[in-house]
């Protein structure tokens, strides 16, 4: 059974913002895929939770803390970690050199936030309004959780 037709996605001509969508299930069965380049010391997204759709990081470089749960990962190179939907998590690189990531996801809805956000964010001229970035968030099913932000241990 043939799920569509072969294609290539290569990289992008510029890349304004760490993380991108390669592929949003549409063509591949539903599945997603993103890449992500996270500078040193830079935090990802506020602890959150997923309602719709269950997500994995496989990190290619560097290292990328995770808590997922109750639980707290340094994930390295050549590592995935699950992140079930209804589960909380957040993740940041807190070390000192670029993490590369690559998500899968089993959801389209995930891929249309990250384009509505990416709409949005393009409009800027200063930092993003929060509240619109909730609102975007919320309207596909990923909320917020209160949790303190990463750091070192």
């Amino acid at each position: 059974m043939t799920l569509g037709h072969p294609f290539l996605v290569g990289p992008p001509a510029d890349r304004p913002r760490p993380f991108r969508v390669i592929t949003d299930g549409s063509a591949t069965a539903g599945i997603g895929f993103g890449d992500a380049r996270i500078p040193p010391g830079v935090p990802g997204p506020r602890r959150h939770v997923h309602t719709h759709e269950d997500e994995s990081i496989y990190v290619v470089s560097g290292v990328l803390t995770v808590e997922v749960g109750d639980e707290r990962y340094e994930a390295g190179p050549e590592s995935l970690v699950w992140l079930p939907r209804g589960v909380p998590h957040v993740f940041a690189n807190l070390g000192d050199e670029e993490v590369r990531t690559l998500a899968v996801f089993n959801s389209t809805t995930l891929a249309q936030m990250f384009a509505e956000q990416a709409e949005y964010l393009a409009t800027l001229q200063g930092p993003p309004d929060p509240d619109v970035l909730l609102e975007i968030s919320l309207r596909y099913g990923v909320v917020p959780v209160d949790g303190p932000p990463l750091q070192p241990v």
